[in-house]
């Protein structure tokens, strides 16, 4: 007989973290059948980019999704995948009743979630650019970053999807 490879569950009750660190559920279609609750960690922030000398002044919301696995302890942004969901739409209560995967442990202490929040912030301030076309013939691309200060973390927070069995 073939044994199966089954995602490890924490139970039928979501994992408990530290009270300081938001948990909150993505909006979707209800699920049907078991449903099982999958934590992904959330980045929203505002960005802002000025630069007179080129006319530049654009804003810019981002949105990501980081999947968490059971032995996470460190995260890398760089894995993020853009999120269409902005942090208004987020549930604060599951939609239907599910089982959960477990939490890394790393994800329920207020210290590490902290150090999460302030690389997410850098990561942003790293990689997030608006490129230009110079005038010139042939046009060449001209990168602006975020003013300074111009990263404005909205939200860091650990989200459960439901997802069908």
């Amino acid at each position: 007989m073939a044994e199966q490879t089954k995602l490890p569950q924490a139970g039928p009750t979501r994992p408990l973290g530290s009270p300081d660190i938001p948990q909150l559920y993505l909006p979707g279609p209800k699920a049907s059948g078991k449903v099982t609750y999958t934590p992904y960690l959330y980045g929203s922030a505002g960005i802002q980019f000025a630069d007179k000398r080129r006319g530049v002044d654009e804003e810019r919301k981002v949105q990501v999704l980081l999947p968490l696995e059971p032995s996470t302890k460190t995260v890398d942004w760089e894995q993020a995948r853009p999120s269409e969901f902005t942090q208004e739409q987020l549930l604060k209560e599951a939609p239907q009743a599910g089982d959960y995967q477990p939490l890394p442990a790393a994800a329920a202490k207020t210290l590490t979630f902290t150090r999460w929040a302030k690389q997410f912030d850098r990561w942003l301030s790293r990689t997030q650019r608006v490129t230009l076309m110079s005038k010139a013939d042939p046009p060449e691309p001209a990168e602006v970053r975020p003013k300074r200060g111009g990263v404005n973390v909205n939200l860091v927070a650990i989200v459960w999807e439901a997802k069908s069995e």
